[in-house]
């Protein structure tokens, strides 16, 4: 199996954002819950996906999508410079999935979440019918 390269600084990593008030506050706003990791099923990091590998759209069919979802990206170098890991994770459904996961920064930390969200930006996604 081929390596996957490394992911560079000025690569964007796209993240699926739920509808609902949870994950969507007023403005909209991306909130901190997005960024919860789920010990209890095991997680390691934050599922993102690779914008050079996987196109919004695509990312919306692998995820349980509503209509309310939305799809936000972050640039590489600026999750980085929060203390945290970029890893690639690729599985079999998305070549490009990777995770952001705790460094220096802790991801159990709420202050660190928050600041991960504000650094997250929606982006436009046109699914067709």
């Amino acid at each position: 199996m081929a390596q996957t390269p490394a992911i560079e600084d000025d690569e964007f990593v796209l993240r699926h954002i739920p509808g609902g008030s949870e994950w969507q506050a007023p403005g909209p706003r991306i909130t901190s819950y997005n960024f919860r990791l789920r010990r209890e099923q095991g997680e390691t990091g934050v599922s993102v996906t690779r914008l050079r590998i996987t196109a919004p759209e695509k990312l919306l069919t692998l995820v349980k999508a509503t209509p309310e979802s939305r799809v936000a990206a972050a640039q590489v170098a600026n999750v980085r410079a929060l203390g945290l890991r970029v890893v690639p994770k690729p599985v079999d459904e998305d070549p490009g999935h990777a995770e952001i996961q705790s460094d220096i920064a802790d991801l159990d930390n709420h202050s660190v979440r928050k600041r991960l969200a504000k650094i997250f930006r929606f982006v436009a996604v046109t699914l067709s019918s």
